[in-house]
């Protein structure tokens, strides 16, 4: 298989992870912080060691705590359920958000009665900063979301300058940064975020299971999920202070092992300059196909290794059928759990779009061959494609 949907999951993992995990899981897999003995302690000393890392990644050290979550979804509804709603508050998130941010939303303003905007978009989709704060201006923001990196077109948002614009009216911000850990340089005090969440099995290169956020040192946020977690079991309420606050039941070990090697694996590797450089490729040999309509950042704002794409004639997800069957070619179609964006490309006609995201391990040789799977497309092909995978869009 030629994989090219690292935009869901990066695969394969480098081996250490593999190798980390498999000896982890036979030898340790203990429930950390529920013991005195001494599997259980290093099991809780490997925690405290993976948070140190993720602190040093983003030059966080000093600035804020990191709470550990099973997945960056449930990462993001703790954080914007963990909020205090009052009614008529004004919510800012881009149009590239994913629907672990517009759904909790979605839930809150049927609930609270919250008002949620999006940021503006010029012409060339972009984020029209100079409207944006006028739009600010016009209906304060309580709340500002943005992600990193659109995991539709591979935009870098321009984070930084959105967040020091909300920060003039008090705004909590939030930093969606599922498809950018790992691959952008972040430094925590520049970003002017509150709070940023991320995916271990995304662009950290680490297994399923392992997530979490940072949040900014006296930021305060209301307990959503609740349980045990070894501290002062006699006590019905959970702790008072952060990260120990937002993180309870037990922590998947395993995993967090696999994320501590993949921290130290990528203190070897420049996954931005791999991916900048197949990417740049990507859209050269992608240009040579006729028919091909292309979706990925504006002019002059930074590309990451996600491209999307649909042929002139074909629906997304006939175009994936194809090259899965015939090419062994792994992609996504469908709108991505981002369906804002989606009308702002106007591919309905297509139903959404053909995802080609890039990782590390990725080849100019597999390009090539999705290139050539592209440009073989035609009506008799489908013909012999089962309709019950066509049904497939997301």
């Amino acid at each position: 298989m030629i994989y090219l949907d690292n935009g869901a999951t990066t695969f394969p993992k480098p081996e250490c992870v593999y190798e980390a995990v498999d000896r982890y899981a036979r030898t340790n897999a203990v429930n950390a912080g529920r013991g005195a003995y001494q599997s259980a302690r290093d099991a809780g000393e490997m925690i405290r060691d993976v948070k140190k890392r993720l602190t040093s990644l983003c030059d966080a050290r000093g600035q804020a705590e990191i709470a550990l979550t099973p997945s960056v979804t449930i990462a993001l509804n703790q954080i914007l359920l963990g909020q205090r709603w009052e009614p008529g508050m004004t919510v800012y998130v881009s149009p590239y958000e994913h629907n672990a941010v517009l759904r909790p939303l979605h839930l809150i303003k049927e609930r609270h009665g919250i008002t949620v905007r999006e940021l503006p978009l010029a012409e060339d989709l972009s984020i029209d900063l100079e409207q944006m704060k006028q739009d600010f201006s016009d209906a304060p923001p309580s709340l500002v979301c943005v992600s990193a990196i659109s995991n539709v077109t591979g935009y870098v948002l321009p984070a930084r300058e959105i967040f020091t614009a909300a920060k003039k009216y008090g705004a909590f911000t939030l930093l969606d940064a599922a498809q950018a850990m790992g691959l952008l340089r972040m430094r925590f005090a520049e970003l002017r975020a509150d709070c940023i969440a991320f995916a271990g099995h995304k662009t950290l290169y680490a297994p399923f299971g392992i997530a979490g956020f940072f949040i900014r040192n006296g930021v305060d946020l209301m307990p959503v999920l609740t349980g045990g977690n070894g501290i002062r079991s006699e006590d019905p309420s959970m702790p008072k202070h952060m990260p120990e606050k937002m993180e309870c039941a037990s922590m998947d070990t395993v995993a967090i092992r696999g994320l501590q090697a993949s921290l130290e694996w990528l203190k070897g590797v420049d996954p931005w300059a791999i991916e900048e450089e197949l990417t740049g490729y990507l859209l050269e040999r992608l240009a040579e196909v006729p028919e091909i309509t292309l979706y990925h950042a504006p002019p002059g704002a930074l590309q990451a290794g996600v491209v999307s794409l649909n042929l002139e004639g074909f629906r997304a997800n006939e175009v994936a059928a194809i090259l899965d069957r015939e090419n062994d070619i792994a992609v996504r179609a469908g709108h991505h759990c981002a369906g804002l964006i989606h009308k702002h490309l106007k591919n309905q006609k297509y139903d959404g779009c053909l995802r080609v995201s890039l990782g590390v391990f990725n080849t100019k040789d597999d390009i090539d061959a999705l290139v050539r799977g592209l440009s073989a497309i035609d009506r008799e092909i489908l013909k012999s494609i089962d309709h019950n995978i066509l049904r497939g869009n997301c």
